[in-house]
């Protein structure tokens, strides 16, 4: 094991000089350097290539669940439809028929994306929800529909995604991912 300690510090000494520009009378600084490392490495047990910490971090971490989606569209069939590829496609999905519906949604459940349709009856409009909802959950993913409204890129935030519909649903999978 000893030789291979040697060899194994050698090489990353070597390696420390070349990257610093292979200067005169540093040899020893890159050796000290390369002795610290290997010392750490063996005192931590961990491999050359660090693959163990990011399996441990991997490990240690729970697992995330399936991310969720709140649909809100006023059309039941096409609700439907858009819920059904959601749930296909591996999303925890939750449904609303207006914006007052998908605000008893989003404050009892934990949502990573919204994808509301601009026209719809009720208190306010899909960008009434669309604002309420940046004002309260600022990280959230959000993503406008209409079959009806354009919108041009002054009406459109930055951080708000629009889709005309009907929308693909290879689409809607890119907007997701």
């Amino acid at each position: 094991m000893s030789s291979n300690r040697d060899q194994w510090i050698a090489a990353r000494a070597y390696h420390l000089w070349e990257d610093a520009g292979k200067p005169v009378g540093q040899h020893e600084n890159h050796w000290h350097q390369a002795v610290l490392e290997r010392d750490l490495l063996e005192r931590t047990q961990a491999s050359t290539d660090g693959h163990e910490v990011l399996e441990r971090s991997m490990r240690a971490r729970p697992d995330p669940g399936p991310r969720s989606v709140l649909v809100v569209e006023d059309e039941l069939q096409l609700r439907g439809v858009i819920v059904d590829f959601f749930n296909q496609a591996g999303y925890r999905t939750l449904e609303a028929a207006n914006a007052d519906e998908a605000l008893v949604l989003l404050k009892n459940n934990p949502i990573d994306t919204l994808y509301a349709d601009v026209d719809m009856p009720g208190s306010m409009d899909g960008l009434g929800l669309v604002a309420s909802v940046r004002s309260q959950w600022p990280s959230m993913r959000l993503i406008v529909t209409s079959g009806i409204v354009k919108l041009s890129h002054k009406d459109e935030d930055a951080s708000v995604t629009f889709v005309s519909k009907p929308t693909a649903g290879q689409q809607l999978l890119k907007l997701m991912a």
